[in-house]
């Protein structure tokens, strides 16, 4: 049986209803005043407690393509268990009319799990997006930033194009992207540079990301160096999440990190690139919570983070896990903000940024604990489960 609240002169209510609050903090219905405000009303152990339902969406996240011409050691594709494929064009309209109504909306990424380049009409949806007044940034691995494409990111002002660069040296670069070639994608990203110090124009800026593990770890100073020369904005160090087995042992986030990792070196990288945490730490933070983020699949379902965009297996310090997708609705059948706003969904963002929920990466009853092999629940009872998020302790990151 649901508990309620009763206040004086109104209705009661359950928990988990949508009720109004006037200015004056009191909990009424019915509903008729301008100033009142829609909140969520849920039982706490200390009590009760009201949570506004603000359409506060800052950033969305669009994967327009599970398509990519690489095969790299490093994708999810190695346990990949959804199909690849493109955004349709009708579910990309839908999105940009929800967007319109996300008043608080600052910046769109197109990333997600596939090169946004192969989708024949991503150039309309950056000029879509554009359009709207909104910051819009784009991840490539590079390949396809031939001339002609470069001057139409140029002058549709793309704000920011993160290119992922794993090594500074071609061989190694060549080994951990195989379908690519380190020498195309760097004369290709050189290339970009130089058209807009030529047209001089600023957008879009150029931010690296360097995907971190044994195979290339040493090369960091050389690649930030290498970032550097080429004026980039921003160089982002993420962690390996291993998919496949074959790449359990690639782990570098293990090391002590508090000395000086590259030597002399160490400073500079420090300053010049935005690093993970090398070893686990107490601190637990969502970057997608905490910065209002919501990400859409290229089928239109909308999920809170990357991690539960799709179905496929992944391991957690050697330990296999696996992961199943957390859908809040789907933008083709139900409005985003309504998405946003629902109980389910503001309960989940409430758990997460307060941290309800344990930590099964250093629990030291792992061994034997059936809740560790998948997302679907840990032992608080939470489903689905972020208790191994390493984006959370700050080892994995993303733009």
């Amino acid at each position: 049986m649901k508990k309620t609240f009763e206040d004086k002169g109104s209705s009661n209510f359950a928990e988990g209803e949508k009720v109004r609050i006037t200015k004056d903090g009191r909990v009424k219905l019915p509903v008729s005043l301008e100033k009142e405000q829609e909140v969520l009303f849920i039982q706490t152990e200390g009590g009760y407690r009201l949570i506004p339902l603000l359409t506060d969406v800052k950033r969305v996240y669009i994967e327009v393509t599970t398509k990519c011409n690489f095969s790299c050691i490093t994708c999810i594709r190695s346990s990949w268990q959804d199909e690849l494929a493109h955004m349709e064009v009708e579910t990309f309209e839908t999105i940009v009319e929800n967007l319109k109504e996300l008043p608080e909306l600052e910046s769109v990424h197109f990333g997600g799990f596939g090169e946004p380049l192969m989708h024949p009409g991503i150039f309309d949806m950056i000029r879509a997006v554009k359009g709207l007044g909104l910051k819009v940034e784009m991840i490539t691995n590079g390949s396809y930033l031939c001339e002609e494409t470069i001057q139409k990111l140029i002058d549709l002002e793309l704000d920011v194009l993160f290119t992922s660069l794993d090594s500074p040296e071609a061989e190694e670069y060549n080994q951990i992207r195989p379908g690519g070639d380190f020498q195309d994608v760097f004369y290709n990203v050189k290339n970009l540079q130089a058209m807009k110090q030529e047209q001089k124009v600023q957008k879009p800026e150029l931010g690296i990301e360097f995907v971190a593990m044994k195979k290339n770890y040493a090369r960091l100073p050389k690649l930030i160096k290498m970032a550097w020369e080429l004026n980039a904005s921003k160089v982002i160090v993420s962690n390996l999440l291993p998919y496949h087995e074959s790449m359990k042992d690639e782990i570098v986030y293990d090391i002590d990190d508090t000395g000086c990792l590259f030597g002399h070196e160490s400073l500079l990288t420090s300053i010049r690139a935005h690093m993970s945490n090398m070893k686990l730490r107490t601190e637990r933070n969502c970057k997608f919570v905490k910065d209002k983020s919501l990400c859409i699949n290229y089928k239109g379902n909308v999920s809170p983070c990357y991690a539960f965009m799709h179905t496929y297996q992944c391991y957690i310090y050697g330990r296999k896990k696996q992961m199943y997708p957390y859908y809040l609705g789907n933008i083709n059948e139900e409005k985003l903000q309504n998405i946003w706003m629902d109980s389910g969904y503001v309960n989940f963002r409430k758990t997460v940024d307060e941290n309800h929920f344990p930590s099964c990466t250093d629990c030291k009853f792992q061994d034997g604990c059936n809740y560790t092999e998948s997302n679907e629940m840990d032992c608080w009872a939470n489903s689905p489960s972020c208790s191994d998020c390493l984006w959370a302790r700050q080892i994995i990151a993303c733009p």
